[in-house]
């Protein structure tokens, strides 16, 4: 009788997990894992062996954090419930703000970037207890790879300010914001193609080749993630290497200087903004179409009440100092996911990288500490720029009549609320001319 040399590791799980891949036409392994678990179930139950269970994971292609166990319930609670009190922390700035006409829409922002990494931890937490609820595993891997994109995403507002305050005209040119928006549109589509290249494998059965290609794939994302991380602190860089031209030097800008202080418990009196924006119904027309920017620091020692068209020495240190901690505390996860992806390994062989702990100091420890530096820092009060003037304000002129019924006087008022007269319409029509590019700029 013949006798076949059966291997030692030759287990009943090796079997059956052959079995299944030969009826299913043998796809890859490490995809299809929804399916499989449905014939699982049918077969065996929904209480499927541990040995089955564990077997089918550590051929699943290694991310980072790996696929959560019992033992991450704890952690996961713990930054889920921090990330809900940081939640907390950025909608009651927002609303005392609110409340006080101070309107800075970043830090809705930044509350429903807390809101995402809740819901990250927490699904994770769920998945923690039982394995096979794949479905719940997608949606919390989805929420912990878009997360960082969001204070990525600001980031880069926050700086493009910085950018605008010593580059007026630059940083509030339709070109420039044209360019942020394409750069938006771009992050989209490859936190799509991340999330699609994640989710496609684990759903369906897939050959070696096409599984490969969906591998690259993710690769080429987490490059993409670490540069688009990186472009706030880039934007900085430019404002130290770029020089104001003349142009720029002599332009009058919109500062808040009804804002006293950066300190952690200050809030502007309410109604500032408003009572600061009806005085510019008596000011000068090329006031009025001054560039809106963020406060200067020095105006919190010296202020002036009005316009000012002096950059000064660029003492918005700490300002950007937020911004490069926070890029380096957000790049450092993106830079480990990427080596994890070109790792390329299946879960039972994943590197020490791939561990749950790199995932919770980088997803979870660095971005507290990143909470805690907005919410510090007060960067509602840092990178607050004026509302925009109402359009009755902004475009207001007097008309008064004349001797020749033909001629229209045009007149305007100065800081001081003397009248400047100008002869006619046409010179009106000049001034209007010369207004910036900000009404184009973004909303925030």
């Amino acid at each position: 009788m013949l006798e076949l040399s059966i291997p030692d590791d030759y287990t009943a799980v090796v079997g059956l997990t052959r079995l299944w891949g030969s009826l299913n036409d043998l796809p890859a392994d490490g995809t299809g894992i929804f399916i499989l678990l449905k014939q699982a179930n049918n077969l065996m139950g929904k209480q499927l062996p541990p040995v089955l269970r564990d077997s089918v994971l550590g051929l699943q292609l290694s991310y980072f954090g790996d696929y959560p166990d019992p033992s991450d319930l704890v952690p996961s609670i713990i930054f889920a419930i921090a990330f809900f009190i940081f939640l907390c922390a950025h909608m009651f700035i927002y609303i005392m703000n609110y409340s006080r006409g101070h309107y800075f829409n970043i830090s809705l922002c930044a509350a429903f970037y807390c809101l995402v990494r809740t819901l990250a931890f927490s699904l994770r937490a769920a998945w923690s207890q039982d394995i096979t609820k794949g479905r719940i595993g997608v949606a919390g891997e989805v929420f912990l790879i878009l997360a960082p994109v969001i204070p990525v995403s600001f980031n880069l507002i926050l700086a493009q300010r910085i950018f605008a305050w010593r580059h007026p005209v630059k940083g509030s040119s339709k070109l420039f914001w044209y360019g942020t928006f394409l750069l938006f549109g771009l992050v989209l589509v490859f936190i799509a193609t991340n999330i699609v290249a994640g989710a496609v494998p684990v759903m369906y059965f897939l050959s070696e080749v096409v599984r490969k290609r969906y591998i690259i794939c993710l690769q080429a994302s987490s490059i993409l993630i670490i540069i688009n991380s990186l472009r706030a602190a880039s934007l900085l860089l430019s404002t130290f290497i770029i020089r104001p031209n003349e142009k720029e030097k002599h332009l009058y800008t919109y500062q808040p200087w009804w804002i006293e202080s950066f300190g952690i418990f200050y809030y502007v009196k309410s109604g500032e903004a408003q009572k600061a924006a009806a005085t510019f119904s008596r000011r000068n027309s090329n006031h009025r179409h001054a560039i809106r920017v963020i406060a200067a620091t020095h105006h919190n020692y010296s202020m002036v009440e009005g316009l000012s068209n002096q950059r000064g020495d660029l003492k918005h240190n700490h300002s950007m100092l937020i911004i490069l901690i926070s890029t380096v505390l957000l790049v450092a996860g993106a830079i480990l996911r990427c080596i994890v992806m070109f790792q390329a390994r299946i879960q039972k062989d994943t590197s020490s990288l791939g561990k749950p702990i790199a995932m919770y100091i980088c997803y979870g420890l660095l971005e507290v500490f990143n909470n805690i530096l907005y919410l510090v820092g007060r960067i509602d009060l840092r990178f607050y720029k004026p509302d925009r003037l109402p359009n009755d304000i902004k475009y207001m002129v007097s008309v008064q009549p004349t001797a020749n019924q033909s001629d229209v006087e045009v007149e305007y008022f100065d800081i001081s609320g003397e009248r400047t007269p100008i002869d006619n319409v046409s010179s009106f029509a000049t001034e209007k001319e010369m207004t910036d590019d900000d009404d184009n700029e973004f909303r925030f």
